[in-house]
């Protein structure tokens, strides 16, 4: 199954999509705006720290058609499908700066081309807004070609016979394309988009490399140590970064499980994105969206290594970031993940009951989409069966085939 933290990147996902109450969600990338970079100069009005909270809350008008939802439980709001997360995001290095540096002395960066951007390399003559807008491409834009294309993320082992040999060079360039946005990241200083790279990057690897569990958790735990509160090592993501660390043949790198930079001594941490300095600048929303992300994928991590039991403390988590989020088919689609994920995780210890109550969960969901006038048919359809599919795998291992 597929998907994930559902920003900027969801609304690429829903083309042609229609819920009961007739919200049309985005037909085609163009929905999208060309440059999520949103960067506002100094005639500009920044949001309060506490005010700049991304996608958090419903709005009341559809500014844009297509590109916003309806609430389950609240008739007359509307999402905006993510793309406020993904302006929070992807234009946080810049926000920070003129809240600390003032618009003036921010605008002179700007003008003077002094603003942190790739300097070498194919994107060297390219603006620092076009840049972002590419970075955006690379980590929220969906392939319609790609082989896990859709809303959902449920880890699944990786087979080394089920793909030909296109799907398998399509995973591969996925791969490269994780670490190219993971290398621009770090040129742009954008650390929320450095965390969710990390993130993508841990769960590319579950895809293509052979036994890559231990070098998908090492990225997602570096990921997860950007997001919270103390500190974290640049070093670290430049070495996750290097093509040696993104191997595709043969089994994980790392086979040891140790840090790949211990001994070392480390003088130039920086900041976590919930370090409480960091907060003066800079609302805890991207730390938790960052969270999300990682906290998804360390579970996968965890879980191809035979780790269940922390793979689900890493799922139940990151669904405590979700309880206060909205209803809508996004975030609905990620807290099904997650249970189906539970749900996984119990079937690989055994428990069969505890993985059946995690899917009838996840069922459960996608009902409420068909059943309510404001839910969308089609991805509540598509949520049920997503769900019995697991419910499918748990009968076939258990051995009731008479019921399947």
């Amino acid at each position: 199954e597929k998907g994930g933290l559902q920003m900027g990147k969801d609304a690429k996902k829903r083309r042609g999509k229609k819920s009961k109450a007739g919200s049309t969600p985005p037909t085609s990338e163009a929905d999208v705006p060309e440059s999520p970079s949103s960067v506002a100069l100094p005639h500009t009005k920044i949001p309060l720290v506490e005010d700049d909270v991304g996608s958090k809350f419903p709005t009341q008008t559809v500014s844009l058609p297509g590109t916003q939802f309806n609430v389950l439980d609240k008739p007359g709001y509307y999402d905006d499908g993510g793309v406020g997360d993904l302006q929070l995001i992807i234009d946080l290095h810049d926000h920070t700066l003129i809240r600390i540096k003032k618009p003036a002395a921010y605008q002179t960066l700007l003008d003077n081309d002094e603003l942190p951007k790739a300097r070498r390399g194919p994107l060297k003559d390219v603006s620092r807004a076009d840049q972002k807008a590419h970075l955006a491409q690379l980590l929220f834009c969906e392939d319609p070609e790609d082989e896990d294309r859709g809303p959902s993320e449920v880890y699944w082992p990786l087979s080394t016979t089920a793909d030909d040999s296109r799907t398998l060079t399509h995973k591969k360039q996925r791969l490269m394309q994780a670490q190219n946005a993971l290398r621009l990241s770090v040129m742009l200083r954008e650390a929320g988009c450095v965390s969710l790279s990390l993130s993508e990057l841990a769960k590319r690897r579950l895809q293509v490399i052979p036994n890559g569990g231990l070098s998908a958790l090492r990225a997602v735990d570096l990921a997860l140590s950007i997001a919270g509160p103390g500190t974290w090592d640049p070093e670290a993501v430049a070495l996750e970064a290097s093509d040696t660390n993104n191997a595709t043949e043969g089994d994980d790198v790392d086979v040891t499980g140790k840090d790949i930079t211990a001994g070392r001594v480390r003088d130039d941490s920086q900041l976590g994105l919930a370090n409480p300095d960091n907060l003066k600048h800079t609302n805890v929303r991207v730390s938790e969206l960052c969270m999300r992300s990682g906290l998804l994928q360390r579970g996968n991590a965890l879980q191809s290594l035979g780790r269940f039991e922390e793979a689900r403390e890493s799922y139940e988590r990151c669904l405590s970031y979700l309880s206060g989020e909205m209803r809508t088919s996004r975030t609905d689609w990620e807290r099904l993940s997650l249970h189906l994920n539970i749900g996984n995780t119990h079937l690989g210890e055994s428990s069969y009951d505890a993985a059946s109550a995690s899917y009838a969960k996840a069922q459960a969901l996608g009902e409420e989409h068909v059943s309510n006038d404001l839910g969308s048919t089609r991805d509540g359809k598509q949520m049920v069966a997503a769900s019995k599919r697991c419910a499918a795998r748990l009968l076939k291992v258990r051995g009731d085939r008479g019921d399947l």
